[in-house]
């Protein structure tokens, strides 16, 4: 996820990536990290968002599986696919109504 203009805080995160996957790169490349950061715009009317997943596959899914079994990580979860179910549909429901519009 990449993000235009970036905040202080953005900045911040993506330098820490960075500096990350280099450190993973450079040892043994069993190590791994995910990262997921949001702020607010300006408004406060949207969110922006950025992040990564790196280094060995297999630890990626045990650090996704250790954080889903920890009660707030699957509640987190279950509202991230609620809400991106919900965006979907509607996304849906304005393509099949501009389509309709233009007939």
């Amino acid at each position: 996820m990449e993000t235009k203009n970036n905040s202080e805080f953005m900045s911040q995160v993506d330098a820490f990536s960075e500096e990350m996957q280099k450190f993973i790169e450079k040892y043994d490349k069993r190590h791994a990290l995910i990262i997921i950061a949001s702020e607010p715009d300006e408004n406060g009317e949207i969110s922006r968002q950025t992040g990564s997943i790196m280094g060995n596959e297999e630890e990626v899914v045990h650090a996704l599986v250790g954080f889903i079994r920890q009660p707030q990580g699957r509640e987190l979860l279950k509202r991230a696919a609620s809400l991106s179910m919900l965006d979907s549909l509607m996304k849906s429901v304005l393509n099949a109504k501009e389509r309709e519009e233009r007939k």
